[in-house]
């Protein structure tokens, strides 16, 4: 049970192992550095190899639990890696750069170290000229170059070390409200926010990238003023986006613009070219609004005007494999498996690389007991993107396949999340081992009340109520000759010890003191 008692600690694992190892670093590096991009000399104590291995294992967990990659017109995705590239061609730090376009309406842009860069397809809405994008790109290459990200978290991670003991919750993802277990790192990654002097770097040589590029660096200027335009008319999505990490003041905006009168006049502003491959794009934006509405009314129970707004969606974006996967969600919520099952279908065949609507589905064919189709969607699910969720579903099917270890294990991987479906799997994991190993669930001693009379002490070791205890005494007297006693227990809560008089007398007998059966395991 020992898995299951430190459940609400698990989750935070992935994120007490960085912070853990930036110490033992501290020990043996803290030496100074000289930045790459800047060429000042700098405290230090992240290597090149963490940041490559942290980027590499953090990408594609950040981008599944904020929506996936954007995959309606494959043309963006194109787009933005070719600007990207260029961008990254002429850096001053040579990284393994990748760019990817997020599904997520909120507009923002991050990057991880090593080089790993996302822009939302929110943000792009937003822009109207190449020149704005590769502004947007060559700030974020910068704060990857220049290691601004894996410094935020090295000073996040050594504050935070004083508060390790209590345990660090992972917040469930940005999608579905999923238990999202392998996305705690790459949040805290990219939720880092940075200091002045980070902004103003990465804004400065962000520019300078943009000129080496062939790109006309008032592009950047234009884009700063656009964004202080926004956070005073105070844009409720900026606010919570890109202004969350990356907060515009008009003092960049005349900085940016003093840089660019010391750069190279002139160069590409792509405005024309930039409408041209986002127009799909900008079209489908009152889809994916009608998308956020239906995905607000599932969130309060509204299901007809869920359906409403997210048919309307699919009408206007059919590619959309987003808007399946709610029709998916609506269809389950008012029972229906069978059509919830097509429209994940139709969601995973739309994009079959979004770890949700196989998540969903593979719920979805474990309960109606399609077990083949539900061990391959699911596992498929859990290579994009650990879930609690998903660690259940597969734990009630080896469960009910009568491999009782395999589910063990199962659950215990879901009950690292600290929300409901970790809850949810320690309830499982304590049931489990109740018809395992009840008498590793309940803790018992004896001994001799005043009266002579055998008492009994038992505890309960579990987060859970215990119902229905059956405890078994046998006393053997001088001679050998045992008899047995059963001592009904109605229930214990989570830790409670309960004291117990048995009214029998054993004399001088040898007393055997053990747990029979559990009838059930209750939450709470």
């Amino acid at each position: 049970m020992n898995n299951a008692r430190s459940a609400k600690h698990i989750g935070a694992t992935a994120f007490v192992k960085l912070t853990l190892s930036f110490f033992a670093l501290a020990t043996v590096l803290s030496g100074c550095a000289t930045n790459p991009v800047t060429g000042k000399s700098e405290i230090s104590l992240v290597s090149e190899s963490w940041e490559l291995k942290t980027g590499a294992q953090n990408y594609l967990p950040a981008r599944q639990s904020q929506g996936g990659d954007y995959v309606a017109d494959p043309g963006v995705q194109a787009y933005v890696r070719e600007v990207g590239n260029k961008l990254a061609a002429v850096s001053d730090r040579a990284l393994p750069y990748e760019f990817v376009v997020i599904n997520n309406s909120v507009p923002n842009a991050w990057a991880m170290p090593g080089g790993k860069i996302a822009v939302n397809r929110g943000l792009l809405t937003e822009l109207d000229s190449e020149a704005e994008l590769a502004a947007v790109l060559g700030h974020e290459i910068v704060h990857a170059a220049a290691k601004h990200s894996a410094q935020a978290v090295q000073r996040s991670a050594l504050l935070q070390a004083a508060v390790l003991a209590t345990g660090i919750a992972i917040k469930d993802s940005d999608y579905g409200q999923v238990a999202a277990i392998g996305a705690g790192t790459g949040a805290a990654l990219i939720n880092s926010k940075y200091g002045r002097d980070d902004e103003r770097e990465s804004d400065i040589y962000g520019m300078n990238y943009m000129s080496r590029a062939g790109y006309d660096p008032v592009g950047a200027v234009e884009l700063q003023q656009t964004f202080v335009e926004l956070k005073d008319n105070k844009e409720p999505d900026f606010l919570q986006g890109l202004f969350a990490s990356h907060p515009p003041s008009q003092e960049r905006v005349e900085t940016n613009r003093q840089h660019a009168t010391t750069l190279p006049s002139g160069g590409i502003e792509g405005r024309d070219r930039y409408r041209r491959v986002m127009a799909r794009l900008v079209d489908s934006k009152p889809a994916y609004e009608a998308y956020d509405e239906a995905r607000k009314a599932v969130t309060d129970n509204r299901l007809k005007a869920a359906r409403r707004l997210v048919q309307e969606a699919i009408d206007s974006e059919p590619r959309e494999g987003h808007f399946y996967a709610l029709l998916g969600d609506i269809e389950a919520d008012e029972d229906d498996l069978n059509a919830a099952d097509r429209a994940y279908d139709q969601a995973v065949s739309l994009n079959p690389n979004f770890f949700y609507p196989l998540l969903r589905s593979g719920v979805v064919n474990e309960q109606q007991g399609r077990i083949a189709k539900a061990k391959r969607r699911l596992n498929r699910s859990l290579a994009l993107l650990e879930t609690a969720q998903a660690y259940n579903a597969l734990g009630a099917i080896a469960e009910r396949e009568g491999n009782l270890q395999q589910a063990e294990e199962l659950y215990a991987r879901a009950a690292q999340d600290t929300g409901a479906a970790g809850q949810t799997a320690v309830t499982s994991l304590v049931s489990l081992r109740s018809k395992s190993n009840p008498a590793a669930l309940v803790g018992l001693r004896w001994g001799i009340g005043v009266d002579g009379s055998l008492q009994i002490e038992a505890t309960n070791k579990t987060p859970r109520t215990l119902a229905g205890i059956n405890l078994q005494l046998r006393i053997i007297d001088a001679q050998g000759n045992p008899r047995s006693h059963r001592q009904p227990l109605a229930r214990l809560r989570p830790s409670q010890v309960v004291q117990i008089s048995t009214g029998l007398r054993p004399g001088s007998g040898q007393v055997q003191l053990s747990v029979v059966s559990i009838k059930s395991v209750q939450d709470g």
